[in-house]
């Protein structure tokens, strides 16, 4: 069973010894491993392991011979620049390794898009190594083996060109220059994967909000990504591919892509742990899954599969100008419960360069049963909807709802019910406390008249009178709108006066008859 393996008389060598080695280390300890660090003079996590041995990391005779001195039968790495490296270590003491079988996909971005083009169910942009060729802007340029955003960059004239390119060729490890076209705007998200041989398995899916063009900060990071079933399953089954076809077939892998129209646009993949606190705090907050002890099972090609299940939320927001207007989730995050982890000193919300600078300027870490957001602090009335079928918690929040409001149905009834809302509508609501207040159901699925349809809606009545109805409803049209719908009914009771006129101030207008259930038809026409 997972977690009773005996750990006792396993050796592992830890190529790479600086602060990304901290969480293999310390859960190495923990489960009674023997480390084998490598690293330099100044490595600054060297005191961690068991083991430390003062070398030059790419030579891999040396590591070999040190492998072999220790009896090491696990190889593991701890960032971007060790992948290959330990690739090949692996390969050389016959353990459970990444393959390089064909060459590592696992770093070169532009092998990477190369591998990749063979799937036909992956998107990439137009891409090309630089060779003195004509471009046309905007165009990213990128040093084609860097990490960390850092060599990344977003050009939009020949003089920001000429001077990117000059340094992605310092930044390159063999000066060689990465051209693509810019992929279009969408959601951006990180995937959290583990590999055991053939088997992969999705442990968590990140949404992650950047501070855009030019530079691409991570200001944020969330989890679970709040998707829908299908687009999970989408994200899932294109991740196992990429990674299938790129060789990762030992540990962790930080899978970057965007979602455009549905489909998967593959930015890049490292083979390790995601950074910014993904990998080594918010997946096991948000799955209870102990991601480094499977990976460093998987080295020593022990590790037994388990269900992945989220559990909770957990994110991580940073001190930067692309949060500037987040202040106020900031200032309550200094005495909220949700908050666990909170390094920033000044709220000053500084220009940064990149994810390192971020960091330092400071970032708080959360967890809960729901998002945090700029919404869980600011006043009921400047709250505003969101569409709550994906949240993990979406049937309890119904449950509860319908049962304060007193619906009159069998338990069988609101069960059965409450999964339709969920599977077949959108369900707009303004959430206080773990609690809907104001709601209204949304049904978008007539597509040969493309007329929508609105009922259940209702406001707690402690909270009528703050606008809220009209937010729900604002956020419907604009719903609908937007799926190119031309119409909007709804029903009302013919003696609900209140409600009458306030679907009459939005724009409803109506009808003459009443139907068998005493309701008028109410229509709203979309301009």
């Amino acid at each position: 069973m997972y977690g009773s393996v005996d750990m006792d008389n396993n050796v592992l060598a830890v190529i790479g010894v600086g602060e990304a080695a901290q969480p293999i280390l310390k859960k190495a300890k923990e489960l009674g491993v023997k480390t084998i660090g490598f690293g330099g003079a100044d490595s600054i996590s060297k005191d961690e392991a068991s083991v430390f041995i003062e070398v030059d990391i790419f030579n891999l005779e040396v590591l070999y011979q040190y492998s072999k001195l220790y009896k090491v039968n696990g190889v593991i790495a701890t960032s971007e620049i060790t992948t290959e490296i330990t690739a090949q270590l692996a390969e050389m003491l016959n353990l459970p390794g990444n393959s390089i079988k064909t060459g590592f996909y696992g770093r070169n971005k532009y092998l990477m898009r190369k591998k990749i083009s063979e799937l036909s169910t992956v998107y990439q942009p137009n891409y090309f190594l630089y060779e003195n060729q004509e471009v046309s802007f905007p165009i990213m340029v990128k040093a084609v083996d860097s990490c960390g955003k850092k060599g990344v960059y977003y050009v939009t004239n020949q003089t920001e060109f000429i001077k990117a390119v000059a340094l992605c060729k310092n930044i390159s490890t063999n000066g060689t220059v990465l051209i693509e076209e810019i992929i279009p705007n969408g959601d951006e998200f990180s995937v959290e994967c583990l590999a055991n041989g053939e088997e992969i398995q999705i442990v968590q899916i990140t949404h992650k909000e950047t501070s855009g063009a030019p530079l691409f900060v991570e200001i944020s990071h969330h989890q679970p990504a709040v998707i829908s079933p299908k687009l999970r399953a989408l994200i899932e089954q294109s991740s196992t591919s990429i990674l299938r076809k790129l060789g990762i077939r030992c540990g962790m892998a930080h899978l970057e892509i965007r979602i455009v129209d549905e489909k998967i646009f593959f930015i890049e993949v490292g083979a390790r742990g995601g950074g910014d606190h993904i990998a080594d705090t918010l997946t096991l907050l948000s799955t209870n899954f102990d991601y480094y002890k499977a990976a460093i099972e998987c080295s020593f090609g022990i590790y037994e599969s388990v269900p992945i299940k989220n559990n909770s939320y957990s994110g991580i927001y940073f001190n930067c100008h692309g949060n500037k207007h987040l202040r106020p989730l900031f200032e309550a995050a200094f005495d909220s419960d949700w908050c666990i982890e909170n390094t920033v000193t000044e709220l000053n919300f500084p220009h940064v360069n990149g994810n390192v600078e971020s960091a330092a300027a400071g970032y708080f870490i959360y967890h809960a049963d729901h998002k945090i957001d700029i919404n869980s602090v600011l006043p009921i009335e400047k709250r505003q909807p969101i569409r709550i079928n994906d949240y993990i918690n979406a049937f309890d929040l119904l449950w509860s709802h319908n049962k304060e409001i007193g619906r009159l149905i069998s338990d069988n009834e609101l069960e059965d019910g409450i999964n339709k809302f969920i599977h077949k509508s959108e369900i707009v609501a303004i959430l206080d406390n773990h609690r809907i207040v104001a709601c209204l159901i949304l049904y978008c699925n007539n597509f040969e008249t493309y007329e929508a349809y609105i009922c259940n809606v209702y406001v707690l009545e402690q909270f009528r009178r703050l606008g809220l109805a009209k937010k729900i409803l604002d956020s419907a049209k604009k719903s609908v709108k937007e799926k190119g719908f031309k119409l909007i009914r709804l029903h009302v009771d013919e003696n609900n006066y209140s409600a009458i006129e306030l679907y009459k101030s939005q724009g409803f207008i109506l009808g003459k008859e009443i139907n068998e259930k005493g309701q008028y038809e109410m229509l709203f026409h979309i301009v």
